[in-house]
Parts: structure tokens; C-alpha cells; sequence
């Protein structure tokens, strides 16, 4: 499968829910255990002070360490979406790494981002499938989102987001 291999590219956001699928298939019931995932699939989960960078910087993925560094000060469900959004950098995005680790040593996540950016367009739309699989969302799909963001542990921004992009 091919990936936004810069980030000015076209994103390939089904392309991304598929390799989130994949990972999320095994699991039965809601609240995917993303930092074990995370842990199976080569990189380790570091909850971490981000000193003066903690009111922008939600996370950061590592390449070279195979770290994903984690803003312990934000909540969970903003968290678990942040590890869930490096995973999906480190699953689609390592081969733009490899063939140019001086423009991407670290991925950062930003507490905004921008919209035109097809790495984090991919990534964002990854962590939507790993968190709420649409396997699990079947059925489920009509209750409303008070209800099932805490059920996935996510948060009812990312549950809107995702019931309004479910493919």
C-alpha cells in the first residue's frame, strides 16, 4: 500500500483505516489497549513532561530511538489518540523516514494541526479506526455519542469525528 511519502502529498486515508484494521481485527471488545499495540509493533510508549513545549505538543515520534513520546499532562482519551496518531506515523510514515531522516528525525504532534498535511491527515485518520474499529462500531453506531465515547475511551470529539467518517 502506498503512503504520502512528503507531506504536501495526497493523502490515502482508506489506505490508512485498512493497516489500522488490520491491527484492531483481534480485539472484541471497545477500549483497543493502544499502548500495547504500540509496544507489539516496535516502539516503546514514554509518558513525558514537555517543559515549555506542553501547551503544543500533544507527542512526538522518535524514529530513530522507536520511541513515542506522550504529553503526560493532557488527558487520557487526548493520550490514547496520540499514541494511536505516532503508531500510525511509525506504521505508514517509516519509509519517507528512511529515505530522508534529516527532514523527518521527529515527528511532532501538534495540539493543531494543519489541515493540508497528508502525514497527519493519514495518521489522524489511522487513530480514528485503531481507537473506534469499524468492526466494533457496527451495531453500535446509532447510540448516541455520550454513550459510546466513553466505551471506547475516547473523547466525544474524536466519536463525532469518526460515527461522521466511518467508511
Amino acid at each position: 500500500m502506498s503512503f504520502a511519502m512528503t507531506a504536501d502529498a495526497i493523502p490515502n486515508r482508506t489506505g490508512a483505516r485498512s493497516e489500522a484494521r488490520e491491527l484492531a481485527e483481534i480485539f472484541s471488545s471497545p477500549s483497543v489497549p493502544v499502548v500495547e499495540v504500540a509496544e507489539q509493533n516496535g516502539v516503546n510508549v514514554v509518558f513525558s513532561d514537555m517543559g515549555r513545549f506542553a501547551e503544543k505538543v500533544a507527542g512526538l515520534l522518535d524514529f530513530n530511538d522507536r520511541r513515542i513520546y506522550v504529553n503526560k499532562a493532557d488527558s487520557g482519551n487526548r493520550q490514547r489518540f496520540t499514541i494511536a496518531h505516532e503508531l500510525g506515523h511509525w506504521i505508514l510514515h517509516r519509509k519517507a523516514f528512511e529515505a530522508n531522516p534529516e527532514q523527518y528525525p521527529v515527528l511532532p504532534r501538534f495540539q493543531r494541526v494543519e489541515a493540508s498535511n497528508a502525514f497527519e491527515q493519514e495518521a489522524n485518520a489511522f487513530a480514528s479506526e485503531l481507537l473506534v474499529p469499524k468492526h466494533l462500531l457496527k451495531g453500535v453506531r446509532n447510540a448516541p455519542v455520550s454513550v459510546l465515547a466513553p466505551i471506547f475511551d475516547v473523547s466525544r470529539t474524536m466519536m463525532e469525528y469518526r460515527l461522521s467518517n466511518a467508511e
